[in-house]
């Protein structure tokens, strides 16, 4: 009796390509069991508390009193990962009136002092990633001191400047 018939088959009852697509998928099975049973090694990295300040010059009176504590502060041009930047905690009037930038006829700029606007100092508490000296809200928004953007919340709109982070 021969091993492989003249039709291909193993002892004239299996074909030997069933049985090396069955040999495949044995070896497939196996292989995933083992890697899925492995220890995963890489580094888990957890979200800190991040505190940063706004500085906002030249604000209107109406903007003022549509910023509110415990409302979520968000990015208009940056995506923050679709969740807010964090929660405003609290709101200062740093000066009043207000300043703004202007452009004297010399050429020079200077802060001049307007009126019915103020200057606001605004804590916003996040969750982020603190990597040496750079800080990432929500883990894809970089934030730095002296950064000018524009803001909003979901009653307001205006354009701040970070003043610190901690």
């Amino acid at each position: 009796m021969k091993v492989i018939d003249q039709n291909g088959r193993l002892f004239g009852k299996i074909s030997v390509i069933d049985l090396l697509v069955v040999a495949v998928v044995i070896v497939l099975a196996a292989a995933l069991h083992f890697k899925s049973g492995q220890t995963h090694t890489g580094i888990t990295v957890t979200e800190q508390p991040i505190t940063f300040q706004l500085r906002v010059r030249g604000v209107r009176s109406y903007v003022v009193d549509a910023i509110r504590v415990g409302d979520g502060l968000y990015d208009q041009n940056y995506s923050s990962g679709g969740r807010a930047l964090g929660e405003i905690t609290d709101i200062q009037v740093e000066r009043d009136p207000g300043t703004t930038m202007a452009y004297l006829n010399d050429g020079t700029v200077a802060l001049i002092d307007t009126d019915d606007t103020v200057d606001l100092l605004i804590t916003v508490e996040g969750q982020g990633l603190l990597n040496g000296k750079s800080y990432s809200v929500n883990r894809v928004y970089d934030l730095a001191v002296n950064s000018a953007r524009a803001y909003y919340t979901r009653t307001s709109q205006f354009t701040g400047t970070v003043a610190s982070i901690r």
